[in-house]
């Protein structure tokens, strides 16, 4: 005697309607992708700490919340796919974080040495300074605190250093300096 023959739990019934496997299927692709997540962001966990040496592709990251994403635009109630999608987000601004902090104190250092040529005829010194080039340094024997907001003014300096990511900018004389807030957007 033979036994019998079953459908495996993964075979659509004959009786399930198209909506409720489309359901399905959504809810199976969902559930894969929280456990590929889950995957991923525990082999990320596990780099960072040291427990691993293999290091986490960042294109895994984005393809996974380009997923995510996709899924929760799909349904609007799936918050734990928004949420998900916005962790996977995060870790590739964890990964690229480093990369980012060089690259623009390197873009500080390049505006300094660049107005440092086009200020040399006037007699005026431009360097960076402090941790990760946040400074920049305008000296001229000179210099006073007149000078130094028509040349903000003039130069767009504040502009600049907010776009760059200063923290500070400092024009002096070598005796008396004046020092502007980019935060604040106040000379003092």
């Amino acid at each position: 005697m033979s036994e019998p023959v079953t459908s495996s739990p993964s075979a659509p019934a004959a009786n399930q309607n198209p909506d409720d496997e489309k359901a399905a299927a959504a809810r199976l692709a969902f559930d894969r992708a929280l456990v590929d997540a889950a995957v991923l962001n525990t082999e990320y966990e596990n780099f960072k700490r040291g427990r691993s040496k293999k290091p986490v592709s960042l294109s895994a990251f984005r393809s996974l919340e380009l997923r995510l994403s996709t899924i929760a635009d799909a349904d609007p109630a799936n918050t734990q796919a928004r949420d998900m999608a916005n962790m996977m987000k995060m870790r590739q601004y964890e990964i690229l974080q480093p990369s980012v902090e060089i690259a623009a104190s390197a873009n500080r250092l390049l505006y300094a040495h660049a107005m440092a040529e086009r200020m040399h005829d006037d007699g005026m010194k431009v360097v960076v300074s402090g941790r990760g080039n946040r400074s920049v340094r305008f000296t001229s024997p000179h210099m006073t605190r007149k000078m130094a907001m028509q040349l903000a003014e003039s130069a767009k300096i504040p502009e600049k250093a907010k776009a760059l990511q200063f923290r500070r900018v400092i024009f002096g004389n070598g005796r008396r300096s004046w020092t502007y807030d980019v935060a604040r957007g106040r000379l003092r």
